[in-house]
């Protein structure tokens, strides 16, 4: 019974059972609280004299992708990919180490479709988007160890607002599963975002050609448009 709970806490010197939580949170997730900086060192470390240092980091980044793909739900794949086709606008949000793969998937999506927003975590950006967003939007959020609160606050805000949600983290137990309609888990064993960053940019690529596939025509008139246009502006430009 929750009584029960309760008093077991006090007895094991907690102050209550949102403190228990807590302590069982941390001690799930102590790794990931390690420095990213210090396990993407630490694990090169033994790399530093090897003779063929390029080939062997590269094929590890390669080893990286090819696992994590084979973690994949071909069907919560599909979903998302479908839904990035539908959407009449799709806003992409990361804070952190994850903003790099969210400017990276903003700028690709939007030379292949209309209405791509990368949201702004500064407070009145995020405040004038989060007015306009509603069940018409789909929202693709990118939460990385240490898991910073703005992008986990936005993904609870868009859903309440009927958002379709879309989350790529990288830990079974990362916070942003509570908020999204899908959420990809690309787990690793080192723990380092750093590394983690080339397979999170392939799965994000594979995204797109999955969503592509919806509709291979269109896209393919979309890249002629964006290229046609993108050559004559730099023409005049540079004339």
């Amino acid at each position: 019974s929750e009584t029960t709970v309760i008093r077991f806490c006090y007895q094991i010197g907690l102050t209550g059972f949102a403190q228990l939580q807590k302590e069982v949170t941390a001690f799930l997730v102590e790794d990931y609280t390690n420095s990213t900086l210090g396990n993407y060192v630490s694990s090169k470390e033994s790399l530093f004299k090897e003779q063929a240092l390029c080939e062997k980091v590269m094929r590890q980044a390669g080893e990286r992708v090819v696992r994590i793909s084979k973690q994949m739900d071909e069907i919560l794949f599909k979903k998302a990919a479908k839904a990035m086709h539908d959407a009449k606008k799709i806003y992409v949000a990361g804070a952190g180490a994850s903003q790099i793969a969210a400017h990276w998937l903003q700028f690709t999506l939007n030379t292949l479709r209309p209405n791509v927003e990368l949201m702004m975590m500064e407070t009145s950006a995020l405040i004038r988007t989060l007015q306009e967003i509603d069940e018409s939007g789909l929202v693709i959020i990118i939460s990385l160890h240490r898991y910073e609160l703005e992008p986990l606050q936005l993904a609870e805000e868009t859903a309440a607002r009927g958002a379709e949600v879309i989350g790529i983290t990288d830990s079974n137990i990362a916070p942003l599963h509570q908020y999204t309609d899908t959420c990809f888990v690309l787990e690793q064993t080192e723990l380092s975002t750093i590394d983690l960053m080339p397979a999170i940019l392939a799965f994000m690529n594979t995204l797109v050609v999955g969503m592509m596939s919806h509709d291979a025509t269109y896209y393919n008139e979309q890249r002629v448009k964006y290229d046609d246009f993108q050559n004559s502006f730099i023409a005049n430009r540079w004339r």
